[in-house]
């Protein structure tokens, strides 16, 4: 069989294009590495390995019009003629591309210690300014020669290849052996692409696999990059805005030493003085849509979570918590750092620019930490939100567990409790471990394995008259509760149990669409869209905490904090979050939301009013949370009120969308 040019070339080009990628991350690395603290051999290792998977992407994307176009015979490479001069000149294109994006990266980094990004672009609001900044730091014609004499060389190297392929024999059409060989090809091109033998492609939070932030720079392409953060080229914050709404803010989190020049948002914590004494572990649960009105433990009458709601009256139990937004991503990058997700443009665990945060997870020192989720974190980019900004973190994933993948969210949630207990009887060290459930979710898969789970079958006029949409959602969300039930079971049989603090809440809610929330939740769950927002918070620790029910206004934002409070801990908050067992707050308890798809709508509420408004808009309206009539807007009967709330809810906003790229970090 012979081999078409077009495969050999593509093969020579591809490994040159790697290797000359490995070679620049080296002079990266030895440019930029710190000589005190150099990055470990095995984390220079990884990072080189997966940036040449990001190359690989790369060059086979600038292969992609010689690959749709090179094997016929008038668009062929390997013959000379027009054809290869115009496709001598597209590489050259290419190679310009390349090697300046790497000179201004290698620039960048200098100058701000950051990889290069679609930030860049805001030099260009003041051009004069930053080209004479340039002009003056760097040898700019020396740099502008090494860049022509490269890409030229470079071009040059193409020519030879394209010469030497064409000396080979070419191609021979209708052979089976060589179709077989274009198909193959075709799947290795697809699959280079896409990067990983997973359904999630690669993407720049897998270059976040350490908190080490320069083995991350060292991994990332910083063309791919610059494309990567073009959606976040201009920040959507005013700073003067953020410096006017400073001080209200600063009271209202407890800022140890206020400074509006500087920002300073840091809260030094001591222990309290009724703080555990020990190390016990903590179990974080992310609940998939777990709507406060659909639980048994708000009066819904179909049975929906019986042991929940046994577990939580044994418990210190917040019933009137709000996650800050509807959606899983933002849900688990909001509950992790205590910034609210307030990005309009995507999710923030997807903004380059918002990866580091401050999580108070790192507290808890000496700790072992894990992570579970059925699937993959690469979803959302959650990974690289968790392995940046929390210390010796484990993840647990699809591939590392024995058990059964039930459908696109991977393993099911009893199968993934049941991995994690696995994992939570061997150890020897206290452990703080996340598990982020799935299964509550469509396709609402429930495994034939789990027989003893007997599925109902109530009307639709029932289903919807309390909340469910149809009969397959009703029993997903019996199922979570059988999964929890089985998750206690099994980890009351364990040595570990006694000595650990389990905390439940929802990652969101889901809301009521095309039928009722049912008579057992107050009217506003339905016309104020709270449904979507409202979960219940359960801290379960039956050896180390007294039951208690709490109806202060909480937010998903105060659960890490609540929980470190508990804690014989010092540590610094950067965050929004705020002790929910701390009484200097319980003045002032409110909650944020934000719906980010239905043009940036956002709300604050507390126990009797909910204020709501567009971002782009300069007033909203006040809402009436107890009334039965709750969409009725009470502004002008309360103009106090409302303008309090107003100017609660600007800076509440103002501040979040600050954080998230000004947090801080550890």
């Amino acid at each position: 069989m012979r081999i078409p040019r077009l495969f050999r070339f593509t093969v020579v080009y591809i490994l040159a294009f790697i290797a000359l990628g490995i070679l620049i991350r080296l002079g990266f690395a030895t440019a930029f590495g710190n000589q005190a603290d150099p990055l470990p051999g095995h984390l220079l290792a990884e990072s080189l390995l997966l940036g040449a998977r990001f190359d690989l992407r790369l060059g086979l994307l600038s292969l992609a019009p010689m690959l749709l176009l090179g094997g016929f015979n008038l668009t062929t490479p390997f013959k000379e003629g027009l054809a290869r001069r115009l496709w001598l000149v597209w590489f050259a294109l290419v190679f310009a591309v390349l090697i300046f994006s790497h000179m201004v990266d290698f620039a960048h980094y200098s100058y701000l210690g950051v990889k290069l990004s679609a930030s860049v672009l805001n030099f260009l609001y003041n051009l004069d300014e930053s080209a004479g900044m340039v002009w003056s730091t760097y040898p700019v014609g020396k740099l502008t020669l090494v860049w022509a004499l490269s890409v030229a060389l470079l071009t040059w190297g193409v020519a030879g290849l394209m010469r030497w392929v064409s000396h080979f024999a070419g191609w021979e059409a209708g052979k089976w052996k060589t179709s077989l060989l274009v198909l193959v090809s075709l799947l290795a091109t697809l699959l280079g692409i896409h990067g990983k033998f997973s359904q999630y492609p690669l993407r720049w939070s897998d270059a976040y696999y350490t908190t080490n932030s320069f083995a991350a720079a060292v991994a990332l392409n910083p063309v791919l990059n610059f494309f990567d953060t073009m959606s976040y080229t201009k920040d959507t914050y005013s700073i003067d805005d953020v410096r006017a709404a400073y001080p209200a803010m600063a009271a209202y989190l407890g800022v140890d030493k206020p400074d509006a020049k500087t920002l300073n948002f840091e809260r030094h914590i001591q222990p309290k003085a009724n703080a555990f004494k020990g190390q016990p572990n903590v179990v974080m649960v992310y609940l998939e849509s777990f709507s406060g009105y659909k639980t048994s433990l708000y009066g819904n009458p179909l049975e929906t979570t019986p042991f929940f709601t046994q577990m939580a009256k044994e418990s210190i139990w917040f019933d009137n918590l709000y996650t800050p937004h509807f959606g899983t991503a933002r849900g688990i990058f909001a509950g992790l750092s205590g910034v609210p997700d307030v990005d309009l443009r995507d999710t923030s665990s997807r903004n380059p620019a918002a990866v580091n945060q401050n999580v108070l997870i790192n507290a808890f020192k000496g700790y072992e930490k894990d992570y579970f989720i059925g699937g993959s974190t690469t979803w959302a980019n959650v990974r690289g939100v968790l392995t940046k900004n929390i210390d010796g973190l484990k993840i647990h994933e699809e591939g590392s567990y024995s058990a059964p993948r039930n459908d696109v969210w991977g393993i099911s949630d009893k199968n993934l409790f049941f991995e994690a207990n696995k994992v939570f009887r061997e150890k020897k060290s206290p452990f703080f471990a996340v598990i982020q459930t799935s299964g509550n979710h469509r396709p609402y898969t429930i495994p034939a394995e789990d027989v003893d789970f007997k599925l109902k079958n109530p009307s639709i006029a029932e289903l919807h008259a309390n909340g469910f949409a149809a009969v397959d959602e009703y029993n997903s969300f019996r199922y979570m509760d059988y999964c929890i039930e089985k998750f206690m079971e099994t980890a009351k049989k364990e040595a570990y149990f006694d000595n650990t603090v389990f905390v439940f809440f929802g990652d969101h809610g889901i809301r009521a669409m095309g039928h009722d929330v049912g008579p057992n939740v107050p009217r506003a769950f339905q016309d104020l869209k709270l449904s979507s927002v409202h979960t219940p918070f359960v801290l379960y620790a039956p050896k180390l905490l007294k039951p208690a029910r709490y109806d202060k206004t909480a937010s998903q934002i105060d659960i890490l904090p609540t929980i470190a409070g508990l804690f014989n801990l010092s540590y610094i908050n950067k965050g929004m979050g705020r002790d929910l067992l701390d009484p200097r707050f319980d003045a002032s308890r409110f909650a944020f939301t934000i719906y980010p798809d239905e043009g940036g709508e956002i709300g604050i509420l507390d126990k009797d009013w909910y204020y709501i408004m567009q971002v782009s808009k300069k007033s909203g309206g006040l809402f009436d949370m107890k009334s039965n009539t709750p969409s009725v807007d009470k502004a002008s009967e309360h103009p106090e009120i409302a303008a309090r709330m107003k100017q609660q809810l600007r800076d509440y906003y103002t501040v979040s969308d600050y954080m998230l790229t000004h947090g801080g970090g550890k």
